[in-house]
Parts: structure tokens; C-alpha cells; sequence
């Protein structure tokens, strides 16, 4: 079975380096040399958004392709953990950001994958789809004390962080990117998914775990030696 498709880690690789340059900007708010209004303009608003959901769908795509969801999982997750505890050291705020969601995510999908594949896969999509809008509409109006909730999606007042992506209702973004998965196995033979790109296209999105822990430390620190 065909488990790397070419486009997709090119795709992959797109979301990082946008990613990477997103971060950088966001060092140079950090550090005054842009304001909140350049940072945070629709434009800018609408990349980020770009890039999450990026990886969220081949995220997604690519638990279709792995031979071991659970240790996957857990490997993102105490990547997302490691991201938590550097930005705190940073003096920054992340609570369940975009690894925690994914590694979970992945764990999730190892136990109940395999019934979920029985489902067609246009339905799959259409399902969670509908799922994911309705859900996000939930949270964002549920109003709740627990502070132990925001992994789900519910917040307590005062609730903050730079990075969040909760299960509600990002999981369902991800069920998305599985039945994007499920369609390339099921076209493996198309054109698009045979392409051979070259490796400059391709090596960045085959390691973008390391390359998303380490790029932030990095950028920051220069961003510090410049502008500290």
C-alpha cells in the first residue's frame, strides 16, 4: 500500500514555511517592531487560519497511512507538552495548542478508526463537516466555571492562550482530512498522486514535527539577539 504521496508532504511543506514565517512576524510583535494592527489584519488573520487547518487535514489525510496511530499520538502530544513548557519559560501562554489537538486526535483515531472507516467516505466528510460547525457554535456560547474543560472546547472566564485548538471543534476538521486520506487510497493511481516533486518540496513535510518544535526557539532567539 502507497502510504506517501508526494503532493501532500508538498502541501505540508507550504504550511510550514508559512507557519515559520507567520511566527517570525509574530516575534516582531513581541518585540515592537510591528503593531497589533499589522499582526493581527484580516489578511494575516486568514493565513493563520490557513495553516492550521493545513495540518489539521493532512493530519488527518495521513492517519489513513500510518501503521501505528496510538505511538504517533503520544509522540505529538509530548511534543505539544514540550511547546507548552518552552513558551511558558518564553513567559508566553499555550494551553492545548494545535499539537495537543493533533496528537490527541491521532490517539482517538487509533481506537475508533477502524469503525469510522466503515462509513462512506463523502458522508464521512459531509457528517463532520456539519459536526464541526455546530459544534463550534456550542462552545463558543457555553458558558461554564470549569477550568478543566478547555481541552473540549468550554472555557472558564479569564481563559488564555496564545495557540488553542480544542477537540470541539477542531476533531472534526481532522475526521475531514481522514476521509481525504481514505479517497487518496482509494485513487492512489492519479496522476496528481503519483507525481514525483523534488525533494526540496518534499523533505520539509516529511519531518515537520522537529521542524515545528525547533523553528519558534530559533526564530525567537534571533529575533532576541537583534531586538531584545
Amino acid at each position: 500500500m502507497r502510504r506517501r504521496f508526494d503532493v501532500l508532504d508538498a502541501w505540508r511543506t507550504a504550511a510550514i514555511v508559512l507557519m515559520a514565517a507567520y511566527h517570525f512576524l509574530y516575534d516582531l510583535y513581541i518585540f515592537g517592531i510591528i503593531s497589533a494592527n499589522q499582526l493581527f489584519s484580516t489578511p494575516l488573520n486568514v493565513l493563520e487560519r490557513f495553516i492550521c487547518c493545513s495540518f489539521i487535514l493532512l493530519a488527518g489525510a495521513s492517519a489513513r497511512f500510518s501503521r501505528n496511530n496510538l505511538r504517533h499520538g503520544l509522540t505529538v502530544l509530548a511534543a505539544g507538552l514540550a511547546v507548552e513548557i518552552g513558551a511558558a519559560v518564553a513567559g508566553q501562554t499555550i494551553r492545548w495548542g494545535v499539537l495537543m489537538l493533533l496528537g490527541s486526535s491521532m490517539v482517538i483515531w487509533h481506537f475508533l478508526g477502524k469503525g469510522l472507516q466503515r462509513l462512506p467516505g463523502w458522508s464521512a466528510a459531509a457528517g463532520s463537516g456539519v459536526l464541526f460547525f455546530a459544534s463550534g457554535w456550542w462552545t463558543k456560547r457555553a458558558a461554564v466555571s470549569a477550568g478543566w474543560l478547555y481541552p473540549l472546547g468550554f472555557t472558564a472566564p479569564g481563559f488564555f492562550s496564545a495557540d488553542y485548538f480544542p477537540l470541539l471543534p477542531w476533531f472534526f476538521l481532522f475526521l475531514i482530512g481522514t476521509a481525504l486520506g481514505g479517497w487518496c487510497l482509494e485513487h492512489r493511481e492519479n496522476r496528481i498522486l503519483t507525481a514525483s516533486l523534488p525533494g526540496a518540496l518534499t523533505w520539509p513535510g516529511r519531518h515537520s514535527l522537529i521542524i515545528y518544535v525547533l523553528h519558534q526557539p530559533v526564530l525567537y532567539g534571533i529575533s532576541y539577539l537583534i531586538w531584545g
